[in-house]
């Protein structure tokens, strides 16, 4: 289960939403990432799998698959601009794409940092959902 949470500036109200699972992809032969969104993905990634291999696979073939062509993109904030953005820490350079420097911050650990939008409030979370 993913549980997600709101997270807002105590003096802009600028408010970012936090899911605490990630988005996990697999990439096709060209590099394209396609995205297998819970619950019950996991039938979809397998099958994604093997039409990408044109064959059945078998638990070792499919685990490799995994290890070479699949990630989990996470979301975060630019602690610097406020952009918000998918990277993905093992495969992603982890430069904002807004602004490119090196500030993000992965959105589920807002708690207590100052707001990038307007630099004087503290971020304060409240969970809003489960899924």
């Amino acid at each position: 289960m993913a549980a997600c949470t709101e997270f807002t500036c105590s003096h802009c109200a600028f408010k970012v939403e936090a899911w605490d699972d990630g988005n996990r992809y697999l990439t096709d032969s060209e590099g394209k990432r396609h995205f297998f969104y819970h619950p019950g993905d996991i039938t979809g990634m397998r099958i994604f799998a093997e039409e990408q291999m044109l064959s059945p696979l078998t638990e070792e073939e499919y685990t490799a698959f995994l290890e070479e062509r699949g990630g989990n993109e996470g979301d975060y904030l630019c602690m610097n601009c406020g952009r918000q953005t998918r990277r993905d820490r093992k495969r992603d350079s982890m430069l904002c794409t807004g602004c490119g420097k090196p500030k993000l911050r992965d959105k589920c650990k807002l708690e207590g940092r100052t707001c990038p939008k307007c630099g004087k409030g503290t971020f304060h979370g409240e969970m809003t959902g489960i899924s």
